[in-house]
C-alpha cells in the first residue's frame, strides 16, 4: 500500500470557528486527511474518546485551557499524536516551550494554504511511519513516536552560518549532528521563496530505522537558494557537511538582532 492510499484523522482545536472553518477548506481536496473540528478542549477529548486520532493542530489561546497545557495532557495520555501548535503569538519561547512538550512544529497566524500543506505533508509522513511501526512498542515504557521522532535541538544548535559579502547567509549542519542519524532515508527542506522564521523547522531527517531528527532555523529570512542534490543523494552530499553538503542560502530579516539569540 501506498503512503498516499493511507488516510490520517486530523483533529483541529481552536475556539474561532472562523479558524477551523479555514483550516477545513484549506484541506478539503486533500485525500490523506479525514479532518475533525473542536471549538474547546473538552470538546477535543470528547471527539478522541470516539475517534482515533493521529494528527492534532490545536490554538495556543483558549479559554478552557490553553493550547500548552493540552499539549502536555496530549503527550501523557496519547503520545503517538503528532501535535502541531497554531499560535499568534509565534515567539520564540512559546515555539521552544512547545517543542520541548513534544509538539512536531508550530504553525504562526496568519498562515497559508502552501505553509499549512507542507506542515501537514511532513506530519502526515510522520503519522503513516508510525502506524506503519504500529501501536504496541516492545519496550512498554517507549511508545512509537519516541522511537521515531527525536527531541528537537535549540535554535542554532547544530547549525553552521557563512555570511557573504552581500549579506546573505549560507547555512549548513555540524558533522556532530550527522552522526547520531546514521543512514539516511529522506530530507526535507524548504523552497526557494519561502519565509522563514527563526525558531520553525529548517531541516528534517528521516534515518532508515525511522527516527526523525530536525533543526531549527538559527534566523529568519527568505530563502533564496536550496541544495536540491540534499534531496536526491542526502549520504553522499553530507559527507562533506561543510562544503558540498551546505543546505540553504537566506536574505536574512533581521541578522544583527537575531544573530545575538543563538550564541554564535
Amino acid at each position: 500500500m501506498e503512503n498516499s492510499d493511507i488516510k490520517i484523522n486530523v483533529l483541529v482545536v481552536d475556539d474561532e470557528q472562523i479558524i477551523l472553518d479555514s483550516i477545513k477548506k484549506l484541506l478539503r481536496n486533500e485525500a490523506e486527511y479525514n479532518v475533525m473540528t473542536a471549538l474547546s478542549v473538552p470538546e477535543a477529548y470528547s471527539l478522541m474518546d470516539k475517534e482515533k486520532i493521529q494528527i492534532v493542530l490545536t490554538d495556543l489561546m483558549m479559554p478552557d485551557i490553553d493550547g500548552l497545557e493540552f499539549l502536555k495532557t496530549l503527550r501523557e495520555k496519547s503520545p503517538n499524536i503528532i501535535a502541531v501548535m497554531i499560535t499568534g503569538y509565534a515567539t520564540i519561547n512559546t515555539a521552544l516551550q512547545a517543542m520541548q512538550l513534544g509538539a512536531f512544529d508550530y504553525l504562526a497566524k496568519p498562515f497559508t494554504r502552501e505553509e499549512l500543506k507542507k506542515l501537514m505533508k511532513r506530519a502526515y509522513s510522520l503519522a503513516v511511519a508510525i502506524a506503519k511501526a504500529g501501536d504496541v512498542s516492545p519496550n512498554p515504557r517507549q511508545t512509537e513516536t519516541e522511537k521515531i521522532m527525536s527531541s528537537f535541538k535549540g535554535i542554532g544548535e547544530y547549525s553552521w552560518l557563512k555570511i557573504d559579502d552581500k549579506g546573505n547567509v549560507l547555512i549548513g549542519v555540524e558533522r556532530t549532528f550527522l552522526i547520531t542519524i546514521g543512514r539516511i532515508q529522506s530530507v526535507y527542506l524548504p523552497s526557494p521563496g519561502d519565509e522563514i522564521r527563526q525558531g520553525s523547522i529548517f531541516f528534517q531527517v528521516f534515518s532508515n530505522d525511522l527516527r526523525s531528527q530536525s533543526l531549527l532555523s538559527p534566523l529568519s529570512g527568505e530563502v533564496i537558494k536550496v541544495n536540491d542534490e540534499i534531496h536526491t543523494k542526502p549520504n553522499e552530499m553530507l559527507e562533506d557537511p561543510y562544503g558540498k553538503g551546505w543546505l540553504i542560502k537566506l536574505r536574512p530579516t533581521k541578522l544583527e538582532s537575531e544573530i545575538k539569540l543563538i550564541g554564535k
